[in-house]
């Protein structure tokens, strides 16, 4: 795995292309043919002249950090050739960043260089950047990322390799604390249940230690806290710029469309402070994925406003719901913990002109745990069945009528013969297909 390049966007929202500068020092990792392992380093700085973050200057660091697992020690000596390690998941990040001469005290620097200290910064505002991969093609399944308004290419380069370019705008994520009294435990009994669940080691009766509930390395954990705290989390000061994206451990749930690993199927992004790990599960005919929040920003008054952004591989969405090749339209709804559906102020689907990846977005829904959930469907043409003793003159064709695809009633059409029409729409072409395909609204027929 390497960075291939990086780009940012300029003053006018271009992106242009940074300059590789160097890699910051550190401890080096040679490539491994036994552990299936590629030579690892340091992250690496990169100078954008014309794309300058909210410090006014120039650089950036991308970090690109990678996981391999052998679980059993099998096979890893020098006397064996096949790999015997494989790669689990990696994560990407990009950092804008500054440098300052204060090097003491707690300066949360990335690094000190020349007695500098490299400070993490936020991007500049209604900045963009774009990271280009060259990753292993064993990586398949969901990713997931702290970024929004989301487009993704993947292109196959050989048998073991792919491009993976992901472009998207910086999200801020608020951090989220909660906390309660020992005094008062005994007015939050969740709490006290979920404490004495997770940590068995105290007595029924009572806490003896000062140990504070510990989220651990699963983001389910972070979830189970924030039902138990739900009703005293709070949002905190800190508001972080992050554009980051990688794998998680979760797998999905409903469809046997899950079970295939052979190829990347999407990339779920948001900036919910606490979310589930896995791809969204297919629940009674729809993608749902949890996630959870302060109802409020710091003030107390301001609504902290939810972004979910969902990139599935068009294939899977088809495969998840037996559709034809014909375009798909989708309902995103943001439903409550009280079951109430909430009104989104904005959301959106569309599919890239290679009708390879579908995207899907909703903005602006409100916390503290709502249940983001997507139902895709498909219009097809059913023939008009004509009145009795209606009459039809010689050429006149059978009018047709639009239907809501079902899985069913997709598996009947399926075998009917294809079409495939041109349509534009200014310089931009989409190819529709279908047994009476029509071009979408706006689009006009080549």
């Amino acid at each position: 795995m390497c960075v291939q390049s990086l780009e940012v966007s300029d003053a006018k929202g271009v992106l242009q292309k940074a300059s590789l500068g160097y890699e910051i020092p550190g401890q080096k990792y040679p490539a491994s043919k036994i552990r299936n392992s590629p030579v690892g380093g340091s992250p690496s700085v990169w100078n954008a002249k014309d794309s300058l973050n909210s410090s006014g200057a120039d650089e950036y660091a991308v970090s690109v950090s990678t996981t391999f697992q052998n679980y059993q020690n099998k096979g890893c000596t020098q006397f064996v050739t096949a790999p015997c390690g494989f790669m689990r998941g990696f994560r990407a990040r990009v950092y804008p960043i500054d440098r300052t001469s204060n090097v003491g005290g707690d300066q949360k620097c990335l690094w000190v260089e020349s007695q500098k200290c490299a400070k993490s910064v936020d991007f500049a505002p209604g900045a963009r950047a774009a990271v280009t991969l060259r990753i292993d093609n064993l990586l398949t399944g969901f990713l997931f990322g702290r970024m929004k308004n989301v487009t993704l290419d993947l292109t196959s380069l050989s048998s073991s390799t792919n491009l993976l370019r992901v472009e998207a705008d910086p999200i801020d994520v608020p951090k989220i604390y909660a906390y309660v009294a020992k005094s008062d435990l005994s007015k939050y009994p969740k709490i006290v249940d979920y404490w004495k669940d997770r940590r068995q080691q105290l007595a029924a009766t009572d806490f003896t230690s000062n140990d504070t509930v510990d989220t651990g390395p699963s983001p389910e954990w972070a979830m189970g806290d924030f039902t138990a705290f739900e009703d005293l989390v709070k949002s905190g000061p800190l508001v972080t710029s992050i554009w980051r994206f990688g794998t998680q451990s979760g797998n999905g749930s409903g469809s046997k469309c899950f079970d295939d690993k052979s190829k990347l199927q999407g990339l779920v992004t948001t900036n919910a402070p606490t979310y589930l790990p896995n791809p969204p599960a297919f629940e009674n005919g729809e993608l749902a994925y949890k996630v959870a929040g302060a109802h409020y920003l710091e003030d107390g008054v301001t609504l902290f406003k939810g972004s979910y952004d969902l990139v599935l591989r068009s294939d899977f969405a088809r495969c998840l719901y037996g559709f034809t090749n014909a375009p798909m339209q989708a309902k995103i709804s943001v439903v409550s913990t009280d079951g109430s559906t909430q009104d989104i102020a904005t959301e959106s689907l569309r599919e890239d002109a290679a009708r390879e990846w579908l995207y899907l977005s909703a903005k602006n829904f409100t916390f503290s745990s709502p249940t983001i959930r997507v139902k895709l469907s498909q219009a097809i043409a059913v023939e008009a069945k004509p009145t009795s003793g209606a009459a039809t003159s010689q050429g006149t064709t059978p009018s047709t009528v639009a239907k809501e695809a079902t899985p069913s009633t997709v598996a009947k059409k399926s075998t009917a013969k294809q079409i495939t029409i041109t349509c534009v729409k200014g310089k931009t072409i989409k190819k529709v297909t279908g047994t009476s395909p029509t071009c979408p609204v706006g689009y006009k027929k080549k």
